[in-house]
């Protein structure tokens, strides 16, 4: 009985009318320097490709958010790349003021202070125990964040404003999701869809970017939502859900491999825990789209990343200083790539055109 079926379902399969193969953009988290890689990244593919907006579905998480919702929106890679390259004055370019407010820095060290103060006080009563049973006693009091993204919100949504760009899902041309994660349920969302598909788009990027720890968690109709990125890594299940064929995911941070100047551990803590950031989303990634490519076989999925070998530790994920730097190496590294590797995917793109 279980085999008719079967083949009942494979018959359907075969005899449905073809519609053109659909491809997808996903593109990881990784920060401000994570965003200025895909935005070179993007623009040599784009180079290659001969035009640009062949994408039907762009997914991005944290980062990935916001250069997937300007694209999606309809400016080419290319057009942010000299946007940013160049310092121009336009409503796009994405400047410290466009994440950090100019109290910021005032805010944080209160947030410290704060974070300092619970501690002392579980100690000052005379509590003997170990550090995390003082954090523990202290839960209430530490805060939720030390930067929040209230400013990254307002930055997006007037830059849509500006620049005449849509900050509705449901008017954008192009299917876009943004996945993030409810905190106090564990459970993935996606902005764009279902009953999340009115929220602005500013809005979803904000709460998908919520680094925990770094960002406190954004509130969106009552519900905390942090990163996208936790968890999961690209979200290209999503595309492949949607009916893409072709899914390009754009991985920006991969581990150092070991061939700095110093050790890492001279680095101090914030470059160890980058470092252990970075291994996890690289396992993560790579157990996902093997599973992915045996869940979905139809759907081809291809990597853009830095080489280990060769990509530079730029510095903090979300510092400003060497933006321009990760911008320009993902722009060159990938063209490299797309010479000695990219054939596969160039091939498949073309197909993908002369489909439409």
């Amino acid at each position: 009985m279980n085999f008719g079926m079967d083949w009942l379902e494979r018959a359907k399969e075969l005899w449905r009318p073809r519609q053109r193969p659909r491809c997808a953009l996903a593109l990881a988290g990784g920060g401000v320097i994570g965003g200025m890689y895909e935005v070179g990244a993007i623009t040599a593919l784009e180079e290659r490709m001969n035009s640009h907006g062949r994408f039907d579905i762009y997914i991005g998480c944290s980062a990935g958010a916001v250069v997937a919702s300007i694209l999606a929106a309809g400016v080419p890679a290319s057009e942010l790349f000299r946007i940013i390259d160049h310092d121009l004055d336009d409503p796009l370019n994405f400047r410290r003021s466009a994440v950090f407010a100019s109290d910021s820095f005032r805010h944080a060290a209160g947030r410290f202070g704060r974070l300092v103060w619970a501690i002392g006080k579980n100690a000052i009563r005379g509590m003997r125990g170990s550090v995390p049973d003082m954090l523990a006693h202290a839960e209430h009091d530490l805060p939720a964040g030390f930067f929040g993204l209230e400013t990254l919100e307002r930055f997006m949504r007037e830059a849509f404003d500006k620049r005449g760009l849509r900050n509705s899902f449901p008017e954008l041309e192009r299917t876009l999701l943004i996945p993030a994660i409810d905190l106090d349920s564990a459970q993935r969302v996606v902005f764009g869809r279902d009953e999340l598909r009115d929220v602005p788009i500013s809005v979803a990027i904000a709460a998908s970017s919520a680094i925990p720890g770094f960002f406190e968690p954004y509130t969106v109709a009552g519900h905390d939502y942090v990163d996208g990125g936790v968890g999961f890594s690209g979200h290209a299940d999503l595309a492949a859900e949607g009916g893409a064929r072709v899914v390009i995911v754009v991985n920006p941070l991969v581990p150092n491999n070991g061939k700095t100047a110093a050790p890492l551990r001279s680095r101090g803590l914030y470059s160890i825990m980058e470092q252990a950031g970075r291994i996890y989303s690289q396992n993560l990634l790579q157990l996902g789209l093997t599973t992915l490519r045996m869940k979905y076989p139809r759907t081809e999925f291809f990597l853009i990343q830095p080489s280990q070998a060769k990509a530079p530790l730029f510095g903090p994920s979300m510092g400003f200083e060497a933006s321009r730097a990760a911008l320009r190496f993902g722009y060159e590294s990938t063209r490299e790539w797309l010479d000695e590797h990219g054939a596969p995917l160039l091939k498949r793109l073309q197909l993908q055109a002369l489909a439409v």
